[in-house]
């Protein structure tokens, strides 16, 4: 598993994002899900990104960077889910804390700020979903009192790399993206089979490590988070991690075969 530095971290370039595949409370869900993170173990991937909003995905796992959000609005509403994050995670540290969507951040950057400087927090950071928020998102990181940003990027969903991929590098932001595979769609709702021949030089198997590998590829890119609730996805995305750069010819190809299928 290669790894990369998000701000101050080393972190697997493939780890865990949970939206929903980790709400869960049932021992027949339950099972699975230990076997997802027994298998992010064997994997070697460290990195797993939460939110209190996501219901029962928080938990304690310890060998991993948590990540977690607030996503309210209200100084005090805030730090109400701040506490139940590390409650939930019964833990008095929790790697990145991040505004999702940008949700009251200036109410709740003195908060985060607080808690980094008591030892609490290590790294603060904002996530972003839509194309809109990227101003107010840049305009943030020029400040220098956030850490790592986490948005959208995928073959199809390229926006960011005009602009917001640009000034974290230049200012040394670490990057975090999500929807590498648009929650799935550019591999289950494509209208045909992608050509894997000019990839399988690279070791890649599925087009879902196609997709994976065409994220990591960017340099500017620290860590991609795919969600799933099969055990059987962490290993195979876990091959991406493990593969020879992608270099530009083929990150085309990735790219144009995808959009020739959608």
């Amino acid at each position: 598993m290669e790894y990369l530095t998000l701000s101050n971290l080393e972190v697997s370039v493939i780890g865990l994002g949970t939206l929903r595949a980790f709400d869960v409370t049932e021992e027949a869900d339950l099972a699975p899900r230990r076997q997802i993170i027994d298998n992010l173990l064997a994997e070697d991937i460290n990195f797993i990104d939460s939110a209190a909003a996501y219901g029962a995905a928080e938990g304690r796992r310890d060998k991993f960077y948590l990540a977690t959000k607030v996503r309210i609005e209200g100084k005090e509403a805030g730090e109400n889910q701040i506490a139940q994050s590390f409650q939930n995670f019964n833990t008095d540290y929790i790697a990145l804390l991040q505004v999702h969507n940008m949700i009251d951040v200036q109410t709740h950057l003195p908060t985060l700020e607080r808690l980094k400087d008591e030892g609490k927090v290590g790294l603060i950071g904002v996530t972003a979903m839509v194309n809109e928020a990227y101003d107010g998102v840049m305009d943030l990181m020029r400040t220098g009192r956030i850490d790592t940003v986490q948005i959208p990027y995928n073959v199809v969903q390229r926006e960011v790399e005009e602009r917001l991929l640009p000034l974290a590098e230049e200012l040394g932001i670490g990057v975090m993206v999500m929807e590498p595979l648009k929650k799935g769609r550019y591999v289950k709702e494509l209208k045909g089979t992608p050509d894997l021949t000019p990839l399988k030089e690279l070791g890649v198997e599925t087009w879902a490590q196609a997709l994976l590998a065409w994220v990591v590829a960017d340099p500017r890119v620290s860590i991609t988070i795919p969600a799933t609730s099969r055990p059987e996805r962490i290993t195979e995305n876990a091959l991406a991690g493990n593969l020879k750069p992608m270099p530009q010819e083929l990150r085309d190809y990735v790219r144009e075969e995808t959009v020739r299928l959608l």
